[in-house]
């Protein structure tokens, strides 16, 4: 490796490292971000869905056996006929509740009975009687507007709570306010749940309950709706079919629980539930803690971050799909962690910000790595003198593909095989080259050599004037070779020249340059153009060489007295520019390899073969210039040799 390309690759090993901490930093403010602006809606979706799924996968509570419900239920119904009942029906229950610690009603009780007008007097009268009897309100959802029981029914009651509930915006009920401040003003107004623990006389979970504050929702913990509290039915309870020492110090609550009856609310673990078993799990949360608590967006931050770091840290150590692999990997961890951090704690971490920054990280580190990487391949490519169009140079003319911009993938891939193209091409000629100095560069100077050794032994049999000849054809075919193996590797790679020139006027030149040799050998030239104003866009110069050169083997291996005929033709894609001989042809199975480095046409005694390098040349050229080199000939029949140019739009 070159002391450059040392630089190069250590600049990008650099240029990774900073993409890498921009990566970190970008992944964890967004992470950041995502966790304090949660209520986002489309973040809030993937926080309560991602509850809901925590919720399911733990292990729910199981209903405490001090809590009641007594359900209006279909059974019911049939048994006391349609609803409502009468509100004496109600007193009659609350007379075999007295050994209850405490009594809700779930019951709207806001408009007086007109029906049975003593009704209303005869339940408020057993409500006192009782003494731990909660009713409930309810504030509109507007917050404006408080609907109470009717006064003399508010006034016997111990308590009075709301029953109001604000699901989120997916219809599922995933918490309450504990308190709630009416919109209009005035003290906050107590949840059903809190009213009963205070009646009940549960002190502490009342102070803790207090302790949230105003307006703040808690999340409720709903128990196992497999197994469920324990549930009489009204009528069941009513006839005394249930016992009443079944209800002794324990939490009843009275609610509709028939289908069509009642408010049926969807929660986290699934199905819809009656809102008075909500009730019911409410009131449990309350008693035992089990709120759901969410964690500090900082804490859900730092949790992130932990991940984060590790995951971009095998980002850039990894390969593709490990990678892959460990981002994916990290997600599911988080989600499994934060599940068993809600079973054990109760505490939940918000995972939308956490998850979105593991997600993005792959596609992130994948583009920027990417792009450090194909920008040092565009500077290995630019040092090598890869073109950024693929047929720049004329070494691809595939048009099949479609065009490809030079900043595209499939362009980066087209000048990458074509590098690793060059590579093999130089490989090889590194070979053939060795092969070509160590033969037919050194076989004239040994001939050299042996001449001078001949003539020091025997200076009488070697006068000096043919001593002098030899040496002077061995030096000429030495720089001859020399020539050409210089030709050939400008042709090979260096810039082309290109000028707009007229097809007929460059090979008339080339023509009339070896006339003279044509004429001592009795051969006629002859040139034909049948398009007189073909003009292309060349390197004059190479070009001009390598017709000259197919000019010079037709010359070399045409019969004397014969003809060498030149024609300039197209088929309205190509230029054709074609040197046809009368010699002895080329056999098929020596065709093949004609336009290849150091492969020499077949000589006779008195026309030696040549170095190998001029058909090379000529193919060489052709192929610069977006074109190619054939040869069609049979034994005996001489030899045509044609340069293919694209016609230029």
């Amino acid at each position: 490796m070159t002391l450059m390309a040392a630089h190069r690759l250590i600049g990008m090993r650099r240029r990774l490292l900073i993409e890498w901490l921009i990566l970190v930093t970008v992944l964890t403010l967004l992470s950041t971000a995502l966790t304090v602006w949660q209520d986002l809606p489309g973040i809030r979706d993937i926080n309560h869905r991602a509850y809901d799924l925590s919720m399911q996968a733990v292990r729910a509570p199981a209903p405490s056996p001090d809590i009641a419900i007594i359900a209006i239920d279909d059974a019911s119904i049939e048994a006391l006929g349609y609803w409502p009942w009468r509100r004496s029906v109600h007193a009659a229950l609350l007379e075999r509740l007295h050994g209850a610690r405490a009594v809700g009603l779930d019951l709207i009780l806001s408009d007086p009975y007109l029906t049975h007008p003593r009704d209303d007097p005869l339940l408020a009268q057993a409500i006192a009687q009782h003494g731990r009897v909660v009713l409930p309100d309810i504030l509109s959802p507007d917050g404006q507007q408080r609907i109470m029981p009717i006064p003399a029914l508010a006034q016997a009651a111990a308590a009075l709570g709301r029953i109001d509930a604000r699901p989120d915006p997916d219809g599922t009920l995933r918490a309450i306010e504990t308190r709630r401040t009416p919109a209009g003003g005035g003290p906050p107004l107590a949840h059903f749940s809190l009213a009963i623990a205070g009646v009940a006389g549960q002190e502490a979970a009342v102070a803790r309950a207090q302790a949230f504050p105003s307006d703040m929702a808690v999340r409720v913990q709903f128990t196992d709706p497999a197994k469920r509290h324990a549930l009489y039915p009204y009528a069941a309870v009513l006839s005394g079919q249930v016992p009443e020492a079944e209800f002794k110090d324990r939490i009843v609550l009275v609610g509709a629980w028939a289908s069509g009856l009642g408010d049926h609310l969807a929660t986290p673990l699934g199905g819809m539930t009656a809102g008075v078993a909500i009730l019911a799990d409410t009131v449990q949360n309350l008693r035992d803690n089990l709120w759901i608590r969410i964690a500090p967006s900082w804490v859900t931050a730092l949790a992130g971050l932990g991940l984060i770091l590790p995951v971009c840290l095998g980002l850039g150590t990894l390969s593709t799909r490990r990678g892959l692999a460990g981002a994916l990997a990290a997600s599911i961890l988080f989600l499994i962690t934060d599940a068993l951090l809600l079973q054990q704690t109760g505490y939940w971490l918000p995972p939308a910000g956490t998850l979105a920054a593991l997600f993005l990280a792959y596609p992130l580190w994948s583009w920027r790595s990417q792009e450090a990487s194909l920008r040092h391949i565009d500077a290995e490519l630019e040092q090598l003198h890869i073109p950024l169009r693929p047929d720049a140079d004329g070494l691809d003319t595939d048009t099949d593909s479609g065009p490809v911009g030079p900043d595209t993938l499939p362009a980066r891939a087209i000048r990458l095989h074509k590098a690793v193209s060059r590579l093999k091409q130089a490989t090889r000629a590194q070979k053939e080259t060795l092969s070509f100095l160590s033969h037919d560069m050194r076989s004239p100077q040994s001939a050299i050599l042996a001449i001078l050794e001949l003539r020091r032994q025997s200076p009488e049999q070697w006068a000096e004037e043919t001593v002098l000849a030899h040496i002077e054809q061995q030096t000429r075919t030495t720089l001859n070779l020399v020539d050409q193996f210089v030709q050939l590797g400008r042709a090979e790679s260096a810039p082309l020249d290109r000028r707009p020139v007229y097809l007929d006027d460059l090979i008339q030149e080339c023509c009339d340059r070896r006339w003279p040799q044509a004429a001592q050998r009795g051969i006629e030239l002859q040139f034909e153009a049948r398009h007189p104003e073909a003009e292309a866009s060349l390197d004059t110069e190479l070009m001009g060489r390598a017709i000259g050169n197919l000019l010079d083997n037709a010359l070399l291996y045409g019969p004397a007295n014969s003809v060498v005929a030149c024609t300039l033709e197209s088929d309205a894609r190509h230029w054709h520019i074609h040197v046809r001989n009368a010699g002895p042809g080329i056999p098929p199975e020596q065709q093949e390899h004609l336009f290849t480095r150091f492969q020499r046409l077949p000589g006779d005694a008195n026309k030696p073969a040549g170095s190998g390098l001029g058909l090379a040349f000529v193919q060489t050229v052709a192929q610069r210039h977006g074109g190619r080199a054939s040869c069609v000939s049979a034994s005996g029949q001489g030899a045509r040799f044609t340069i293919s140019l694209p016609v230029e739009s």
